[in-house]
C-alpha cells in the first residue's frame, strides 16, 4: 500500500472528533430517558422495594433496638454522672467517655441509604432491558465501532463509505448536509 493512501494522524483525530460530535447528542438523550425511567421507577416507593425484600422488618427491628439503646444511653450517662457528682472518689475516677462515637454499629440510616441504593441499580437493571435502554446500548456499540473502524482504517474513502452505512442504522448521516441558503435580494 502506498503512502498516499495511509490514514494522516490529523485525519484520524478528525474522524474521532466527528464520531463525538455525531453520536454523543443521541446517546445523552438516550441517557436522559433511561434517568427519567429510573426515577419514575424510585417514585413508587424504597418503601416498597424494602418491603418486596423483606428488609423493612429487619429495619423496624433495628429502629426498635436503636431507640432502646439511646434510652439506656441517657439514663446510663446520667446515672453515673450523678453518681460522680456526688461522690469525690467517683469523679475523679470516672473514666467513662459518654460521648465516643462508634462507627462499627449498624444504624437505620445506613440500612436506608443501603437500600436506596439497591433499589436505583435494580431500577437501572430495569430501564435497560427498556427500549430506550436497547437503544443506549446500540448507540454505545456504534460509537466504539466507528472508533474501531477508524482505529484501523488505512484509507480514507473506505473508512467514510464504513462510518456512513454503520450510522445509517440509527439514522445518523456520516456526511455533513449543508442546510439552504437563503436566495440572494433582487
Amino acid at each position: 500500500m502506498s503512502k498516499a493512501n495511509e490514514l494522516k494522524l490529523y485525519q484520524r483525530e478528525h474522524f474521532q472528533k466527528k464520531i463525538e460530535t455525531k453520536l454523543e447528542p443521541e446517546i445523552e438523550r438516550e441517557e436522559l430517558k433511561i434517568k427519567t425511567t429510573v426515577n419514575k421507577i424510585l417514585d413508587k416507593g424504597i418503601k416498597s422495594f424494602s418491603k418486596s425484600i423483606g428488609a423493612d422488618k429487619v429495619i423496624a427491628r433495628l429502629e426498635k433496638a436503636e431507640e432502646e439503646k439511646r434510652e439506656a444511653s441517657r439514663l446510663a450517662y446520667s446515672f453515673f454522672n450523678n453518681k460522680a457528682s456526688s461522690v469525690v472518689s467517683y469523679s475523679k475516677a470516672k473514666q467513662y467517655k459518654f460521648d465516643k462515637d462508634d462507627r462499627d454499629e449498624i444504624s437505620v440510616d445506613d440500612c436506608t441509604k443501603q437500600l436506596e441504593k439497591w433499589a436505583g441499580k435494580q431500577a437501572e437493571q430495569f430501564a435497560e432491558t427498556t427500549e430506550q435502554g436497547k437503544r443506549l446500548s446500540y448507540l454505545k456499540a456504534l460509537q466504539t465501532k466507528a472508533k474501531d473502524l477508524v482505529a484501523e482504517a488505512s484509507v480514507s474513502d473506505d473508512l467514510k463509505s464504513s462510518l456512513d452505512n454503520l450510522f445509517a442504522f440509527v439514522g445518523v448521516s456520516w456526511e455533513q448536509k449543508l442546510p439552504a441558503l437563503p436566495r440572494p435580494k433582487k
